[in-house]
């Protein structure tokens, strides 16, 4: 069989809001028409026009045929056309959330003092590239570091910097609100900064934060627009 894109779905999360709970896993009640209205992001109020506007969503990309979507790479396709606001993305696990901390659930991990996190099982849908994990057993989340990269089975953790905390094995995990990921703007597949995230057996979702930045005192703009591309590699 054969990878169709029409079952290649996008879903919004459980939370889709301005709160700190915005987030969480995948609603597939909640799917994403490309080129709708408002599809992510509400429009912007004269007031947050005004003094300026940061705001945060969760997609995710869901396969839905038989066969998996393996290397999944996201990028910024188009940017938003108005130069006063801009969109930067970041690769979200099923559990983060905009502004709340997210104890990782069943898992556990060993953090040595490293860049080198190893799970107790596949993690690359639970967490995701430019989120931020740390120790939680031990450690607040002054400790956090960024997800640079997650190997292709799901169990090695990659960190943007050595870890600094309490190091050791079997231990619990939390993930970091969103606000402090590390956004980027990949413009294609082949950029360095595109996302990694891994592969996706049938009816598997991955997410992809959004930022939208809006400038204090911008102009305003008619029907602001942007798109997110998913392929394969």
């Amino acid at each position: 069989m054969a990878i169709t894109e029409a079952n290649l779905k996008k879903y919004k999360s459980a939370t889709d809001s301005d709160a700190a709970a915005n987030g969480g896993a995948v609603n597939t009640g909640s799917a994403i028409t490309s080129g709708g209205s408002q599809n992510i992001f509400p429009n912007i109020s004269n007031a947050e026009r005004i003094t300026g506007v940061t705001k945060y969503r969760k997609i995710f990309l869901r396969n839905e045929n038989a066969d998996a979507y393996n290397n999944v790479l996201a990028w910024i396709d188009t940017n938003t056309p108005d130069t006063e606001t801009a969109i930067t993305i970041s690769g979200a696990g099923s559990l983060s959330q905009q502004g709340n901390d997210v104890a990782i659930p069943t898992l556990t991990f060993t953090f040595a003092a490293s860049t080198t996190v190893v799970a107790s099982a596949d993690c690359h849908l639970v967490v995701a590239e430019g989120e931020r994990i740390f120790n939680s057993t031990n450690d607040t989340n002054a400790a956090a570091r960024v997800i640079a990269s997650i190997s292709s089975d799901g169990l090695t953790i990659t960190l943007a910097s050595a870890y600094a905390g309490t190091t050791g094995a079997g231990k619990a995990a939390t993930v970091c609100a969103a606000t402090g990921n590390t956004f980027v703007a990949p413009t294609s597949s082949g950029h360095a900064d595109v996302l990694n995230l891994g592969n996706l057996v049938q009816n598997a979702s991955i997410g992809v934060w959004v930022k939208y930045v809006v400038s204090a005192s911008a102009s305003g703009y008619t029907d602001d627009t942007f798109t997110i591309g998913f392929t394969d590699s």
